[in-house]
Protein backbone atom coordinates (compact mmCIF):
# COMPACT_ATOMS: atom_id res chain seq x y z
CA UNK A 1 0.00 0.00 0.00
CA UNK A 2 1.42 3.27 -0.82
CA UNK A 3 1.30 5.47 2.15
CA UNK A 4 3.44 7.86 1.50
CA UNK A 5 3.05 12.04 1.83
CA UNK A 6 3.11 13.93 -1.02
CA UNK A 7 2.39 17.53 -1.86
CA UNK A 8 -1.02 16.35 -4.16
CA UNK A 9 -2.56 14.16 -1.22
CA UNK A 10 -2.02 16.74 1.65
CA UNK A 11 -3.26 19.22 -0.48
CA UNK A 12 -6.18 17.19 -1.20
CA UNK A 13 -6.50 15.97 2.32
CA UNK A 14 -6.58 19.96 3.35
CA UNK A 15 -9.42 20.65 1.16
CA UNK A 16 -11.76 17.86 2.46
CA UNK A 17 -10.89 17.86 5.93
CA UNK A 18 -9.96 21.41 6.73
CA UNK A 19 -13.04 22.13 9.28
CA UNK A 20 -12.16 18.78 11.27
CA UNK A 21 -8.31 19.82 11.70
CA UNK A 22 -9.61 23.23 12.91
CA UNK A 23 -12.32 21.66 15.08
CA UNK A 24 -9.91 19.49 16.57
CA UNK A 25 -7.39 22.42 17.35
CA UNK A 26 -9.92 24.81 18.55
CA UNK A 27 -11.10 22.09 21.50
CA UNK A 28 -7.91 21.21 22.15
CA UNK A 29 -7.31 24.86 22.96
CA UNK A 30 -10.59 24.85 24.93
CA UNK A 31 -9.71 21.85 26.68
CA UNK A 32 -6.02 23.92 28.05
CA UNK A 33 -7.87 26.96 28.45
CA UNK A 34 -10.31 24.85 30.88
CA UNK A 35 -7.92 22.92 32.76
CA UNK A 36 -5.70 25.80 33.13
CA UNK A 37 -8.42 28.00 34.81
CA UNK A 38 -9.30 25.52 37.13
CA UNK A 39 -6.05 24.37 38.47
CA UNK A 40 -4.46 27.62 38.59
CA UNK A 41 -4.96 29.01 41.90
CA UNK A 42 -7.64 31.59 42.05
CA UNK A 43 -7.18 34.35 44.75
CA UNK A 44 -10.04 34.81 47.13
CA UNK A 45 -11.28 38.33 47.88
CA UNK A 46 -8.97 38.48 50.99
CA UNK A 47 -5.90 36.99 48.78
CA UNK A 48 -6.41 40.03 46.48
CA UNK A 49 -4.87 43.69 47.70
CA UNK A 50 -7.12 46.48 46.49
CA UNK A 51 -4.89 49.96 47.05
CA UNK A 52 -7.14 53.07 46.10
CA UNK A 53 -5.69 56.33 45.32
CA UNK A 54 -7.97 59.68 46.35
CA UNK A 55 -7.30 62.67 43.91
CA UNK A 56 -4.36 65.14 43.98
CA UNK A 57 -2.45 61.82 45.67
CA UNK A 58 0.41 59.95 43.33
CA UNK A 59 2.02 56.66 43.83
CA UNK A 60 5.13 56.88 42.37
CA UNK A 61 6.70 53.75 40.87
CA UNK A 62 8.61 53.38 43.43
CA UNK A 63 6.11 52.00 45.56
CA UNK A 64 6.43 48.79 43.99
CA UNK A 65 4.69 45.75 41.99
CA UNK A 66 2.85 43.30 43.47
CA UNK A 67 5.84 41.07 42.81
CA UNK A 68 8.59 43.73 44.35
CA UNK A 69 6.61 43.81 47.27
CA UNK A 70 6.19 40.47 47.92
CA UNK A 71 10.09 40.12 47.67
CA UNK A 72 10.64 42.75 50.22
CA UNK A 73 7.97 41.43 52.65
CA UNK A 74 5.41 43.90 52.34
CA UNK A 75 2.83 41.07 51.88
CA UNK A 76 3.03 37.94 52.37
CA UNK A 77 2.98 34.85 50.13
CA UNK A 78 -0.95 34.93 50.34
CA UNK A 79 -1.37 37.81 48.70
CA UNK A 80 -1.85 36.78 44.87
CA UNK A 81 -3.44 39.50 43.42
CA UNK A 82 -2.95 43.63 43.58
CA UNK A 83 -4.91 46.03 41.91
CA UNK A 84 -4.30 50.15 42.31
CA UNK A 85 -7.31 52.46 41.78
CA UNK A 86 -6.51 55.91 41.13
CA UNK A 87 -9.93 57.70 41.54
CA UNK A 88 -10.79 60.53 40.06
CA UNK A 89 -12.65 63.66 41.51
CA UNK A 90 -15.91 63.46 38.78
CA UNK A 91 -16.38 59.69 39.56
CA UNK A 92 -15.17 58.62 43.10
CA UNK A 93 -17.89 58.37 44.86
CA UNK A 94 -19.23 56.55 41.74
CA UNK A 95 -16.24 53.68 41.87
CA UNK A 96 -16.03 53.86 45.55
CA UNK A 97 -19.80 53.34 46.41
CA UNK A 98 -19.79 50.52 44.06
CA UNK A 99 -16.31 48.78 44.87
CA UNK A 100 -17.58 48.98 48.50
CA UNK A 101 -20.50 47.83 48.03
CA UNK A 102 -19.01 44.69 46.96
CA UNK A 103 -16.59 44.15 49.89
CA UNK A 104 -13.79 45.52 48.20
CA UNK A 105 -10.95 47.79 49.32
CA UNK A 106 -7.78 47.61 51.86
CA UNK A 107 -6.20 50.72 51.79
CA UNK A 108 -6.78 54.24 50.87
CA UNK A 109 -4.16 57.26 50.50
CA UNK A 110 -5.15 60.21 50.94
CA UNK A 111 -4.18 63.96 52.04
CA UNK A 112 -5.18 65.81 55.01
CA UNK A 113 -4.41 69.07 53.62
CA UNK A 114 -7.25 71.66 55.01
CA UNK A 115 -8.67 73.81 52.38
CA UNK A 116 -11.54 76.07 51.95
CA UNK A 117 -14.95 74.46 51.52
CA UNK A 118 -16.69 77.55 50.08
CA UNK A 119 -19.16 77.21 52.91
CA UNK A 120 -19.31 79.46 55.75
CA UNK A 121 -20.72 79.06 59.60
CA UNK A 122 -23.15 81.14 61.23
CA UNK A 123 -20.90 83.70 62.26
CA UNK A 124 -19.70 83.94 58.57
CA UNK A 125 -16.26 82.16 58.45
CA UNK A 126 -14.88 79.78 56.11
CA UNK A 127 -15.86 75.65 57.21
CA UNK A 128 -12.21 74.30 56.36
CA UNK A 129 -12.06 70.68 55.04
CA UNK A 130 -9.80 68.13 54.02
CA UNK A 131 -9.91 65.26 51.54
CA UNK A 132 -9.38 63.28 54.31
CA UNK A 133 -12.51 64.59 56.75
CA UNK A 134 -14.63 64.43 53.40
CA UNK A 135 -14.27 60.89 52.45
CA UNK A 136 -14.39 59.67 56.21
CA UNK A 137 -17.88 61.77 56.31
CA UNK A 138 -19.07 59.60 53.26
CA UNK A 139 -17.47 56.09 54.42
CA UNK A 140 -16.26 55.83 57.81
CA UNK A 141 -17.91 52.46 58.05
CA UNK A 142 -15.46 51.38 55.76
CA UNK A 143 -12.18 52.62 57.64
CA UNK A 144 -11.36 50.78 60.80
CA UNK A 145 -10.74 52.51 63.90
CA UNK A 146 -7.19 53.39 65.09
CA UNK A 147 -8.18 55.42 68.19
CA UNK A 148 -7.46 52.71 70.81
CA UNK A 149 -9.91 53.39 73.61
CA UNK A 150 -11.30 56.63 72.51
CA UNK A 151 -15.25 56.26 71.91
CA UNK A 152 -15.71 55.29 68.43
CA UNK A 153 -18.46 57.67 66.64
CA UNK A 154 -20.11 54.53 65.46
CA UNK A 155 -20.95 53.38 68.97
CA UNK A 156 -24.28 51.62 68.13
CA UNK A 157 -22.89 48.92 65.83
CA UNK A 158 -20.06 47.01 68.40
CA UNK A 159 -20.16 44.00 67.12
CA UNK A 160 -18.52 45.02 63.26
CA UNK A 161 -14.98 44.27 63.60
CA UNK A 162 -13.64 47.39 62.09
CA UNK A 163 -15.14 49.70 65.27
CA UNK A 164 -12.58 47.95 66.89
CA UNK A 165 -9.30 49.40 67.55
CA UNK A 166 -7.42 47.73 64.23
CA UNK A 167 -3.89 47.56 65.73
CA UNK A 168 -5.25 46.38 69.79
CA UNK A 169 -6.83 43.41 67.15
CA UNK A 170 -3.23 42.72 65.55
CA UNK A 171 -1.96 42.22 68.98
CA UNK A 172 -4.75 40.02 69.61
CA UNK A 173 -4.61 37.81 66.48
CA UNK A 174 -0.74 37.19 67.31
CA UNK A 175 -1.35 36.64 70.75
CA UNK A 176 -2.87 33.14 69.37
CA UNK A 177 0.24 31.81 68.55
CA UNK A 178 3.10 33.60 70.95
CA UNK A 179 3.43 33.37 74.69
CA UNK A 180 2.75 36.39 76.74
CA UNK A 181 6.10 38.58 76.45
CA UNK A 182 6.79 36.88 73.60
CA UNK A 183 4.84 39.31 71.04
CA UNK A 184 7.22 42.03 72.13
CA UNK A 185 10.28 40.12 72.35
CA UNK A 186 13.50 41.52 70.69
CA UNK A 187 14.77 39.49 67.32
CA UNK A 188 13.64 36.11 65.54
CA UNK A 189 11.04 35.00 67.98
CA UNK A 190 9.91 32.04 65.59
CA UNK A 191 10.97 29.78 68.13
CA UNK A 192 8.19 30.89 70.61
CA UNK A 193 5.30 30.40 68.40
CA UNK A 194 2.78 28.05 69.58
CA UNK A 195 3.66 26.06 66.27
CA UNK A 196 0.39 22.97 66.86
CA UNK A 197 -2.66 26.67 66.93
CA UNK A 198 -0.53 27.51 64.13
CA UNK A 199 -0.77 24.64 62.25
CA UNK A 200 -4.29 23.88 62.91
CA UNK A 201 -5.48 26.97 62.07
CA UNK A 202 -3.42 27.24 58.71
CA UNK A 203 -4.68 23.47 57.78
CA UNK A 204 -8.64 25.30 58.49
CA UNK A 205 -7.22 27.97 56.37
CA UNK A 206 -6.50 26.35 53.60
CA UNK A 207 -9.25 23.85 53.29
CA UNK A 208 -10.29 24.00 49.43
CA UNK A 209 -6.70 25.76 47.97
CA UNK A 210 -5.49 24.40 45.44
CA UNK A 211 -2.01 24.78 46.11
CA UNK A 212 -2.31 22.71 48.80
CA UNK A 213 -3.22 19.05 47.86
CA UNK A 214 -0.50 17.07 48.54
CA UNK A 215 1.03 16.90 52.56
CA UNK A 216 3.89 18.01 51.16
CA UNK A 217 2.86 21.31 50.00
CA UNK A 218 1.01 21.38 52.90
CA UNK A 219 4.45 21.33 54.75
CA UNK A 220 5.79 23.72 52.84
CA UNK A 221 3.64 26.21 52.86
CA UNK A 222 3.50 25.64 57.29
CA UNK A 223 7.30 27.19 56.80
CA UNK A 224 5.94 30.22 54.94
CA UNK A 225 3.03 30.68 57.74
CA UNK A 226 5.66 30.58 60.67
CA UNK A 227 7.35 33.07 58.74
CA UNK A 228 4.28 34.87 57.84
CA UNK A 229 3.47 35.21 61.78
CA UNK A 230 6.40 36.45 62.23
CA UNK A 231 6.73 39.19 59.74
CA UNK A 232 3.61 40.27 61.06
CA UNK A 233 4.85 40.50 64.70
CA UNK A 234 8.52 42.07 63.54
CA UNK A 235 5.85 44.61 61.38
CA UNK A 236 3.25 45.38 64.33
CA UNK A 237 6.66 46.25 66.69
CA UNK A 238 8.12 48.78 64.66
CA UNK A 239 4.44 50.16 63.52
CA UNK A 240 4.40 50.55 67.88
CA UNK A 241 7.35 51.76 67.74
CA UNK A 242 6.84 54.49 64.89
CA UNK A 243 4.45 56.34 66.54
CA UNK A 244 5.75 56.26 69.66
CA UNK A 245 8.81 57.87 68.58
CA UNK A 246 6.62 60.59 66.14
CA UNK A 247 7.71 59.08 62.93
CA UNK A 248 4.13 58.24 62.40
CA UNK A 249 0.83 59.76 63.56
CA UNK A 250 -2.65 59.15 63.83
CA UNK A 251 -4.65 61.84 62.71
CA UNK A 252 -7.34 63.57 64.56
CA UNK A 253 -10.76 64.91 62.72
CA UNK A 254 -13.41 66.30 63.85
CA UNK A 255 -16.81 65.24 62.79
CA UNK A 256 -20.73 65.81 63.16
CA UNK A 257 -22.28 62.60 63.70
CA UNK A 258 -25.80 61.45 64.21
CA UNK A 259 -26.81 61.58 67.92
CA UNK A 260 -28.96 58.58 69.50
CA UNK A 261 -29.88 61.29 71.87
CA UNK A 262 -32.54 64.61 71.64
CA UNK A 263 -29.33 67.09 71.21
CA UNK A 264 -31.60 70.26 70.40
CA UNK A 265 -34.56 69.42 72.49
CA UNK A 266 -37.45 69.38 70.41
CA UNK A 267 -38.75 66.18 72.22
CA UNK A 268 -37.71 63.89 69.28
CA UNK A 269 -34.56 62.32 68.30
CA UNK A 270 -34.07 62.40 64.41
CA UNK A 271 -31.16 63.69 62.07
CA UNK A 272 -31.25 66.57 63.08
CA UNK A 273 -29.92 65.99 66.72
CA UNK A 274 -26.03 66.10 65.88
CA UNK A 275 -22.75 66.19 68.19
CA UNK A 276 -19.31 66.47 67.60
CA UNK A 277 -17.02 63.82 67.74
CA UNK A 278 -13.02 63.03 67.82
CA UNK A 279 -12.15 60.64 65.24
CA UNK A 280 -9.12 58.76 64.01
CA UNK A 281 -8.89 56.66 60.73
CA UNK A 282 -5.61 57.07 59.63
CA UNK A 283 -2.14 57.09 59.39
CA UNK A 284 -0.43 60.22 58.90
CA UNK A 285 2.52 59.46 56.92
CA UNK A 286 3.92 63.04 56.74
CA UNK A 287 6.77 63.04 58.91
CA UNK A 288 7.88 59.83 57.43
CA UNK A 289 11.50 60.34 56.29
CA UNK A 290 11.56 60.01 52.46
CA UNK A 291 7.71 59.86 51.96
CA UNK A 292 7.80 61.86 49.15
CA UNK A 293 10.11 59.46 47.00
CA UNK A 294 7.25 57.03 47.66
CA UNK A 295 3.93 58.81 47.75
CA UNK A 296 2.92 62.47 47.38
CA UNK A 297 -0.22 65.32 47.27
CA UNK A 298 -0.35 68.34 45.11
CA UNK A 299 -3.13 68.97 48.28
CA UNK A 300 -0.60 71.57 49.37
CA UNK A 301 -0.80 75.95 49.82
CA UNK A 302 1.67 76.25 46.65
CA UNK A 303 -0.61 73.30 45.35
CA UNK A 304 2.87 71.62 44.36
CA UNK A 305 3.86 67.89 44.79
CA UNK A 306 4.36 67.32 48.65
CA UNK A 307 4.86 64.52 51.10
CA UNK A 308 3.41 66.28 53.83
CA UNK A 309 -0.26 65.57 54.75
CA UNK A 310 -0.51 62.13 52.87
CA UNK A 311 -2.53 59.56 55.34
CA UNK A 312 -3.23 55.94 54.91
CA UNK A 313 -6.58 54.66 55.57
CA UNK A 314 -6.87 50.57 56.38
CA UNK A 315 -9.87 49.42 54.61
CA UNK A 316 -11.41 45.96 55.79
CA UNK A 317 -14.64 44.86 55.02
CA UNK A 318 -13.82 40.88 54.89
CA UNK A 319 -14.40 39.90 58.63
CA UNK A 320 -14.38 36.26 57.47
CA UNK A 321 -11.09 36.03 56.99
CA UNK A 322 -9.06 37.02 60.04
CA UNK A 323 -5.62 35.87 58.74
CA UNK A 324 -5.61 37.80 55.83
CA UNK A 325 -7.06 41.91 57.71
CA UNK A 326 -3.24 42.29 58.81
CA UNK A 327 -1.69 42.82 55.64
CA UNK A 328 -1.41 46.66 55.76
CA UNK A 329 0.38 46.59 58.97
CA UNK A 330 3.32 44.89 56.82
CA UNK A 331 2.86 46.79 54.15
CA UNK A 332 3.05 49.88 56.54
CA UNK A 333 5.97 49.31 57.94
CA UNK A 334 7.79 48.74 54.13
CA UNK A 335 6.61 51.90 53.79
CA UNK A 336 8.17 53.66 56.42
CA UNK A 337 11.54 51.52 56.12
CA UNK A 338 11.57 51.60 51.95
CA UNK A 339 10.97 55.46 52.10
CA UNK A 340 14.44 55.69 54.37
CA UNK A 341 16.22 53.42 52.33
CA UNK A 342 15.40 55.54 48.84
CA UNK A 343 16.38 58.98 51.07
CA UNK A 344 19.56 57.46 51.84
CA UNK A 345 20.70 57.18 48.31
Amino acid sequence: MDAKITKSRLGHMLSYDWIKILAICTAVVVVWILLFTTLAPRATSGQTFEIYVYPYVTLKDSFGSLSSLREDGAFSGDVLDMSTNNLLEDSKDTVLGAHFAAGQGDVMFVSSYEYDSGEKDADGNAIMTSDLLQFVNGYGGNCVWLGGENEHPMGSYPENVNTQDYLTSCRNYLAKYYAEGAIEGEGDMTASQDKQAIETDFRARIDGDNRYKRESQIQAGLLEEYARIESLRTAYNNVIGYLQDGTLSVTELDLTVESEEDENGDGTVDSNDTKQVKGYFSFDLGNVPGIENMITTTRSEESTSTGKGVNMVILNTRLQEEALRFEQVTLLDHIVRESARLQAL
